[in-house]
């Protein structure tokens, strides 16, 4: 079957989406500031923030609003995810060697101070160690996925782990934060288009959104 894109109306539709998301919430951190919250903070690494193959200054603009969001919930309890490659990993199949080092693995300076589990990856989807790590994922009232890259390893997570309490049956709220995920923008890869259509496919997935 052919595939026919009328640039009209897709632009239109695009226009559309954005135009929704700005409606969204502001994320209100004292309804969140307790031990029932598990903020889970994606990738906010040296490799994706500052140098590396795969570093970007988009990645690197929402270290201040992270900072901002975690200030904001000192009670909330906080896993850090980070890239932790070997040098042969299987994901250097698709994409250029990255964090196969302690330098590029470490979190930005600006979030080393904050208490939390470690969670060291070595695929884009967090979730894997995460559901070890916390088993009992259930127990919370809200965990909040932020991070980079929304389309990759932010919009991986999300839909497992809303994935993985919905079949439990658990009333746990998966959320994120539009000013808190970030994409890289390339030649091959558009950020403002990529961005909006993971915080679409996690919102229809069940992720609630928040804009800031």
């Amino acid at each position: 079957m052919d595939i026919v894109l009328d640039k009209k109306i897709a632009a239109k539709t695009l226009e559309g989406f954005v135009d929704e998301l700005k409606q969204k919430p502001a994320f209100d951190a004292k309804d969140f500031n307790h031990e029932k919250t598990l903020v889970i903070v994606v990738d906010m690494i040296v490799g994706f923030c500052l140098e590396g193959a795969l570093a970007s200054e988009r990645n690197k603009v929402v270290i201040v609003p992270i900072k901002k969001l975690l200030d904001a919930l000192p009670k909330s309890q906080k896993v850090f995810v980070r890239d932790c490659h070997s040098k042969d990993a299987g994901e250097f199949q698709f994409f250029p060697p990255h964090c196969c080092n302690e330098k590029e693995s470490a979190l930005v300076p600006e979030l080393q101070k904050y208490d939390g589990i470690d969670l060291p990856k070595n695929s884009t989807n967090g979730f894997f160690e995460l559901a070890k790590k916390v088993p009992d994922l259930a127990k919370f009232d809200n965990i909040v996925v932020v991070g980079v890259c929304t389309d990759i390893c932010v919009l991986q997570l999300a839909l497992s782990l809303r994935a993985y309490l919905n079949e439990s049956d658990a009333k746990t709220t998966v959320s994120t934060i539009i000013s808190c995920i970030e994409t890289y923008d390339a030649s091959w890869h558009n950020a403002e288009l990529n961005n909006l259509m993971a915080v679409k496919l996690m919102e229809q997935a069940g992720v609630v959104i928040y804009t800031s």
